[in-house]
């Protein structure tokens, strides 16, 4: 009988180190830890290389300006009744007679009472009384005020003396003229960024921001420039007294790729 030899199996088992192991299980290699990251992150990654036909940054920015020019809507007329008297009761009566002439003239050409101020100022000159009585009217009919001051120059004496007319404008119109050459200047904007977006064949959508960039006004034709006249008419005069605003916005839309209808078949 033979004898029996096992046989021998020989085998070698290498043991990693931590960081061997670390890096297979857990640590993947550049390229593929970059490419996760964008997996993981798809929104960095978008936002980098894509825009969005939807995103808000598409924009489109304008600059327009608004002018509004408005005449004077009042005019105030100042007239005086001057006399001198050595009998305080005679100066009164004087003053008096023509007051009376110069308010019931005013009140036919359709001014209020409300309109009218009267002051009244007296002093002594040694033995004489000296009185002198201002009418401040405002008007607003111009033509009404021409004919009413016209009137009294005809019918009265060189007692009375009619002013020349001041034209001017009522609080509340200048500020009615502000928003208009404000809403008149967004309005240009808005007109200039749809010829724009349509030339590069875009649609302008919501307006993002408005913002009023300067606000200008003056009085007379040219801005900077004063019209001075040593004795000025009445045209001349209302010319120096317009009044015009402008102002300059920058307006943000949306920019929209223009939508195709389709024709019906």
């Amino acid at each position: 009988m033979t004898n029996y030899v096992p046989s021998h199996v020989f085998a070698s088992i290498t043991t990693r180190s931590n960081n061997q192991q670390s890096n297979t299980q857990g640590i993947l290699p550049p390229q593929r830890d970059n490419m996760f990251s964008n997996l993981q992150n798809p929104t960095e990654n978008y936002s980098n290389k894509t825009i969005p036909m939807d995103r808000t940054d598409r924009l489109i920015k304008v600059t327009a300006v608004g002018e509004v020019s408005l005449p004077p809507d009042r005019c105030r007329v100042t007239v005086k009744v001057h006399s001198t008297k050595d009998n305080v009761q005679d100066v009164k009566n004087s003053i008096q007679r023509r007051l009376d002439y110069i308010l019931q003239t005013f009140q036919n050409h359709g001014v209020k009472e409300t309109d009218i101020q009267v002051h009244k100022s007296m002093r002594r000159l040694e033995s004489m009384y000296d009185m002198t009585t201002e009418v401040i009217v405002v008007f607003l009919d111009f033509h009404k005020c021409q004919t009413a001051c016209n009137l009294l120059v005809e019918k009265l004496d060189e007692t009375v003396s009619v002013g020349m007319p001041e034209f001017y404008h009522a609080g509340t119109t200048l500020e009615t003229l502000r928003q208009q050459a404000s809403l008149l200047a967004v309005h240009n904007a808005k007109q200039k960024a749809q010829e724009m977006a349509k030339f590069v064949h875009q649609a302008v959508g919501k307006p993002i921001c408005i913002q009023e960039e300067e606000s200008k006004e003056w009085e007379g034709q040219i801005e900077g420039v004063a019209e001075v006249e040593t004795h000025p008419t009445v045209q001349q005069r209302i010319s120096q007294a317009t009044v015009t605003v402008s102002c300059r916005v920058n307006v943000t839309f949306e920019l929209k790729p223009k939508v195709k209808t389709k024709s019906a078949s």
